[in-house]
């Protein structure tokens, strides 16, 4: 078992977690870089807690029993630093290697832009940029074996715990990351390998490096640069945090860093940011203290967590009051029903400005001249949309995709116009 749960009791750990590699992936990723990666996961959680709580949560020095901590600016650095780092060399690495490999392997654009889960032209550019670049420094580090050769019988394991009376909001998210750092890990092995050590000894399918570059690429970078772009705006609304100090954090010139604190405070936090800051389950009465908590969320948000502990399977909750009926043990499974539950009512909800038409009676007698040919498309039932003409004689067809209904709408004022 890659990846395994703990759920223990609240007053412990509440909720743990534990990635493992078998010996021949512990010899193939080195405990060292493993470590290196499975740091991304920790900090990640424990940023997503200080950005939900408002609080330090984590155990002090000595192992003094868990306590909440007001969040400093020092916390706000570690976070930048230790994530950003990361996203610029491991991820960056890993992600160039299984994009070349990809290629390599024969994957067209099309298979690279359904992993990335990106249109075909986004992922163009990003396999050319790839391609047309000499292998760099973190690239070659995530296909070369590590220096450590440690025996055929050793394991690696690593294990994040979150208290759910302070991380509650975090457990959810937790699963979904740690599964994502876990595929990380078994990438490493497939690109210094070549082969599949999970399940058999077996040769990587073009599969595999779509399935590492969907995770990396689709799954981890925004969510990363979310908790990132959230810490930056936090951390500039402290004292202490200053530019200086966040160039520092960032491990560039305070030219660059006071440029994107400047981009980041300057517009309205995107959507992966506020999915980094999510809710608080038990508001504090201080929440005030942290100005990115009060950031309004999407109306529709999913979440993926335990609903039958008796069994691990997971189902998918949305703040709407929507339940999946079904019930999963597979993390990926359960958010795509997260996904296709917002991306139907964003159908729904769109905002279209309603205005029906005048009763006959009510109308007022247009000269008798060629009437203006203007479409609109209005709301319609269960969730559909309709295109009209001002004409009154024209009428498009029932869809669920606003953007065809208006393309109806403009071929019909061609055809009128000609």
């Amino acid at each position: 078992m890659a990846l395994r749960y703990d759920y223990g009791t609240a007053a412990q750990h509440g909720f743990g977690m534990t990635i493992d590699l078998l010996p021949t992936e512990t010899r193939a990723v080195g405990r060292v870089d493993a470590d290196e990666v499975a740091s991304i996961l920790g900090t990640a959680l424990w940023a997503l807690t200080l950005l939900r709580t408002g609080k330090d949560g984590r155990t002090g020095h000595d192992n003094e029993p868990l306590q909440a901590r007001p969040v400093t600016v020092e916390n706000w650095h570690q976070v930048i630093s230790t994530l950003e780092t990361a996203r610029t060399t491991l991820l960056s690495g890993i992600t160039a290697a299984a994009i070349r490999t990809h290629r390599m392997a024969g994957g067209s654009i099309a298979d690279l832009a359904q992993a990335m889960d990106a249109p075909r032209s986004t992922a163009q550019a990003r396999q050319t940029k790839v391609l047309n670049s000499a292998v760099g420094e973190w690239e070659a580090w995530a296909t070369r074996l590590p220096d450590e050769n440690p025996p055929a019988t050793e394991t690696w394991s690593y294990t994040v715990g979150l208290g759910l009376e302070r991380s509650g909001s975090v457990v959810s998210d937790a699963g979904l990351m740690a599964d994502w750092i876990d595929t990380v890990l078994w990438g490493l092995t497939l690109l210094r390998t070549g082969y599949n050590h999970r399940h058999g000894l077996r040769p990587a399918a073009l599969g595999s490096w779509q399935g590492l570059i969907n995770d990396l690429v689709h799954r981890l970078e925004p969510r990363i640069k979310g908790i990132i772009d959230a810490a930056v705006r936090t951390h500039a609304s402290m004292p202490g945090g200053t530019v200086a100090d966040l160039a520092l954090a960032m491990g560039v010139p305070a030219k660059t860093a006071k440029s994107r604190r400047d981009k980041i405070l300057g517009e309205f936090p995107g959507g992966w940011e506020r999915w980094a800051i999510g809710t608080l389950l038990e508001p504090t009465d201080d929440d005030g203290a942290n100005p990115a908590l009060n950031v309004p969320l999407p109306e529709h948000r999913t979440e993926v967590g335990e609903v039958a502990a008796r069994d691990g399977r997971l189902g998918t909750t949305c703040n709407c009051g929507w339940t999946s009926p079904e019930r999963t043990t597979d993390n990926a499974e359960a958010e795509r029903w997260g996904e296709a539950h917002r991306q139907e009512q964003t159908v729904k909800d769109t905002t279209i400005k309603r205005r029906p038409r005048r009763p006959a009676a009510a109308q007022k007698a247009e000269p008798a001249v060629e009437p203006a040919h203007k479409t609109d498309v209005y709301d319609w039932q269960d969730g559909l949309v309709i295109c009209r003409c001002t004409c009154g004689e024209w009428e498009g067809t029932p869809t669920t995709n606003i953007v065809a209904a208006a393309l109806e709408g403009k071929q019909h004022r061609e055809n009128a116009g000609s």
